[in-house]
């Protein structure tokens, strides 16, 4: 074969690759958002309709958003609203440097104006700011049965991790790592090897897939996460370790 040709065919390879890489990247599902901004800790979890204070601490997962910290509110009702507060606002300001608390001063049935019927219903603690209020709040969600409550708890889910080629793959081949999530929970995929973030990818239809071909050399201890889109329905979980030798 000429040397014009081979490099012809050797170039033809790579563009062909790298098309194919293209496609995928452009085909790939796009990962789902988080409706919330992130989760209310209420303590304590649980106690009657009636009792005065509802909770005498809600803790946000985070901080505001910046720029959306110089209000805060906490609030009840059905999920998704409307909302009725059961506190005072929160002016204090500084709520988007980290973490905070805010204490109810009033019970569940008076904030709802009566007491509540049987049913899920959203606590959630919203942000403002000078322009306006945070698109998202932070929530949990508690379950109401009679004139008692309790925070309702997330579904436990499982992670399992599977890698083909099985046990060995030469340096720079391809490497296909699929998790399977159960409780067909939506969210994402985070996929280690060792301590190292190889990459991330949706779960769709109960699996997120990840191809890739820059494994490192030696013997790897592959895991995957998988994060809840809405960690108020689904608890995280982690798989098993998936040994992989590299060279």
């Amino acid at each position: 074969m000429s040397k014009a040709k081979s490099l012809f065919v050797r170039t033809a390879a790579v563009l062909s690759t790298v098309t194919v890489a293209t496609l995928a990247l452009l085909t790939a599902p796009a990962q789902a958002e988080s409706p919330i901004l992130g989760t209310v800790a209420l303590a304590p979890g649980g106690g009657g309709v009636n009792d005065n204070p509802f909770v005498t601490g809600a803790t946000t997962s985070a901080a505001c958003p910046s720029g959306f910290g110089e209000n805060a509110a906490l609030k009840v009702g059905p999920v998704g609203g409307p909302y009725s507060p059961l506190a005072r606002i929160g002016g204090l300001a500084n709520y988007d440097q980290a973490p905070f608390t805010l204490a109810a001063n009033r019970s569940l049935a008076t904030a709802l104006g009566a007491a509540p019927a049987d049913g899920t219903y959203e606590v959630a603690i919203s942000c403002s700011g000078t322009t306006g209020a945070a698109a998202k709040d932070f929530s949990t969600l508690i379950t109401v049965t009679g004139d008692t409550w309790a925070v309702k708890n997330a579904a436990a889910t499982t992670t399992r991790l599977n890698a083909k080629p099985v046990l060995f793959a030469f340096e720079g081949q391809r490497v296909t790592l699929t998790a399977t999530v159960r409780r067909n929970a939506a969210g994402s995929v985070e996929f280690f090897a060792d301590s190292s973030s190889v990459g991330t990818a949706p779960v769709v239809d109960g699996s997120a897939v990840l191809a890739t071909t820059t494994l490192p050399s030696g013997l790897l201890r592959l895991t995957a996460t998988f994060t809840p889109e809405d960690p108020r329905l689904f608890a995280p979980s982690t798989s098993q370790i998936c040994y992989l030798v590299i060279g």
